[in-house]
C-alpha cells in the first residue's frame, strides 16, 4: 500500500472511533477534519442546509452582546425533517473570524466559558428529528461542544463542529434512558444570511 493510503487510513481511525464512541468532553480537542456528520437521537444525515443567521440581541448588566445560530438541515425546507443547531454570542460589534465556543458537560451555568459572568458564550444547541417526534436540547440534556470559525469569506461562514449528548439520559419529561448518542462531527461551510 503507498505510503500516502497509509497515512489516510492511519488519520481516518480516529474519526472512525469518535463517530462509534463519543468522548467525554468533546469541547478539549479541535473536531476532526471530515465532511460534518450528524445523528439526531441515532438517525445520521450529512446536512444540504447549513445556515449562519443572527439570532438577536442580549444585554447583561450594562454589556451588550449580539446571538448567532449556526443550522444543520437534512433538506432545504421549512421544517426540515432532521435538524442540528447551535446559538453563540459575542460582544456587540464583534465578528465571529477565527473564534472557539465551548460548552462544558456540567450542568452549572458558572462553570461554563463565558464573555461575563453568569452569560454563557454558547446560548444554546438542539437536535430534532420531526418523524421520529425526537428532540434534543440544552435545557434536556447534557452534552459538550466545541465550535471554531474560520475567516467568512463573502457570504460563506467555514467552520469546525464536534457536539456530543451521549446516551443514557433521562429528563423531567422521559424517564427512559436515551437509546442513542446524538452528534455533529466534522467541518461545514456555512451560508451567512443576510439581516
Amino acid at each position: 500500500m503507498p505510503a500516502r493510503l497509509i497515512a489516510v487510513a492511519v488519520l481516518a481511525l480516529p474519526v472512525l472511533a469518535l463517530a462509534q464512541k463519543l468522548p467525554a468532553d468533546c469541547s478539549k480537542a479541535p473536531a476532526p477534519r471530515q465532511p460534518l456528520e450528524i445523528s439526531a437521537g441515532g438517525t445520521k444525515f450529512a446536512p444540504k442546509s447549513v445556515k449562519l443567521t443572527r439570532a438577536g440581541d442580549m444585554k447583561s448588566g450594562d454589556e451588550e452582546f449580539e446571538m448567532f445560530r449556526v443550522t444543520f438541515e437534512s433538506e432545504q425546507a421549512f421544517n426540515a425533517p432532521l435538524e442540528a443547531g447551535v446559538t453563540v454570542l459575542v460582544r456587540k460589534g464583534q465578528a465571529l473570524d477565527g473564534k472557539i465556543f465551548r460548552k462544558l458537560p456540567v450542568k452549572e451555568t458558572a462553570k461554563q466559558p463565558a464573555p461575563t459572568p453568569g452569560t454563557p458564550e454558547v446560548q444554546g444547541w438542539s437536535f430534532k428529528n420531526r418523524p421520529a417526534e425526537f428532540d434534543s436540547n440544552h435545557a434536556l440534556h447534557m452534552a459538550s461542544l466545541r465550535l471554531e470559525f474560520g475567516k467568512r469569506q463573502g457570504d460563506t461562514m467555514p467552520g469546525n463542529i464536534t457536539l456530543c449528548v451521549p446516551k443514557g439520559q433521562k429528563t423531567m419529561f422521559d424517564k427512559t434512558p436515551s437509546k442513542e448518542d446524538s452528534y455533529a462531527i466534522g467541518t461545514f461551510q456555512a451560508r451567512v444570511a443576510k439581516n
